[in-house]
């Protein structure tokens, strides 16, 4: 994809790109991280590179940029210095921009491809993506450096595609390098699981966090900045759809609906109708955290009354309604119906209390 005519990076387009949250290959800053990345800088600037990083961890938490930010590293991009040794690389490096469009020779990005037909991106990564890989190292020359591949995420292989991967992991070609994003080491056949090195990504701590929305241009008073850094638990895709979708004004609204004496069905019923439009799914995770959140805090106020009683009441609440929703999404149950209900057994026990 080309540069716009204002020289800003176009990005090629992927399943899961959303408004307001840069993709990884684009991201020039890595956030937190710092001790596995420096490892994996360690084990190329020794010569004693696995070709194989499993790159472990809940989603959203940084793990396909650091594959990026690697792949520029071996591509012969230089990190610039940064403050809380973030790791970051300048937009305007040849390196970089290549990266971000999609077109180094040497790297292959692997992930759900588009539909034939239409608009939109297939629910797997299919046998056929992974064969372009083998078709990949064999038309790149290891003489031009490292060939890079990076699967993203191998949770959405599909059995034949992994069984295509892990044939090429048992027999890798010279100087490849796999970088492999796994969110759900379940998902992942045991075998390849085997032939990595595990890097394991823990979610980003809160400064982290307020750092990384601060970059993305996001200029929260620190109240905000809590009530999504909190939400968002360590992901900073997470808080950067929160940020980017109203997450702070939903909050407050919710907040002032629950402060009410009487609940006012029709002003919830029409907040929950909205952000359970699709699209507006980041706003509906938040609207469940903050309510979950109010219930707490009412456990909380309790015990600092002395009432223990509706302490305990409030706490049972809360432990039950964080399984009941988990489940509810889980399951794919109808969501409107899913949070009322959280908020009327919320009322309910306030006013039995």
């Amino acid at each position: 994809m080309p540069l716009s005519a204002a020289g800003a990076i176009e990005a090629y387009p992927t399943h899961d790109e959303l408004d307001g949250v840069p993709q990884p290959f684009v991201t020039h800053q890595l956030f937190g991280h710092r001790a596995i990345f420096a490892e994996m800088v360690e084990s190329w600037r020794s010569g004693r590179m696995h070709h194989a990083w499993l790159l472990q961890g809940p989603a959203g938490i940084g793990k396909a940029s650091a594959a990026f930010a690697f792949a520029r590293l071996l591509a012969g991009a230089a990190t610039l210095d940064e403050p809380d040794a973030t790791i970051a690389f300048a937009t305007s490096d040849p390196v970089y921009r290549q990266i971000a469009i999609g077109a180094m020779p040497g790297l292959i990005h692997l992930t759900r491809p588009p539909v034939e037909r239409g608009t939109g991106f297939r629910t797997q990564i299919t046998v056929e993506e992974v064969r372009r890989l083998g078709r990949f190292f064999h038309a790149t020359s290891s003489s031009e450096g490292w060939r890079i591949a990076i699967v993203d995420p191998a949770d959405d292989l599909n059995r034949n595609a992994a069984n295509a991967l892990l044939k090429l992991l048992e027999e890798p070609p010279a100087r490849s390098l796999f970088l492999i994003v796994n969110h759900t080491p379940g998902r992942l056949l045991a075998t390849i699981r085997s032939r990595c090195r595990l890097a394991r990504f823990e979610p980003l701590a809160d400064d982290e966090m307020t750092r990384a929305l601060a970059a993305f241009g996001h200029s929260l008073d620190p109240a905000e900045a809590e009530t999504i850094v909190k939400a968002a638990e360590g992901s900073v895709r997470h808080a950067l759809m929160l940020a980017a979708n109203g997450g702070v004004e939903i909050g407050r609204t919710l907040d002032t609906l629950l402060q009410a004496g009487e609940p006012d069905v029709n002003a919830l019923q029409g907040l929950i109708d909205q952000l359970t439009m699709k699209g507006r799914e980041a706003s509906y995770d938040l609207f469940l955290a903050s309510l979950l959140a109010a219930i707490a805090r009412c456990s909380e106020a309790a015990v600092r009354a002395g009432d223990l009683r509706a302490a305990s009441a409030f706490a049972e609440l809360w432990q039950a309604e964080s399984r009941r929703l988990a489940e509810a999404a889980a399951f794919n149950l109808d969501r409107k119906q899913a949070a009322m209900t959280t908020v009327s057994r919320f009322f309910a026990l306030r006013s039995a209390l």
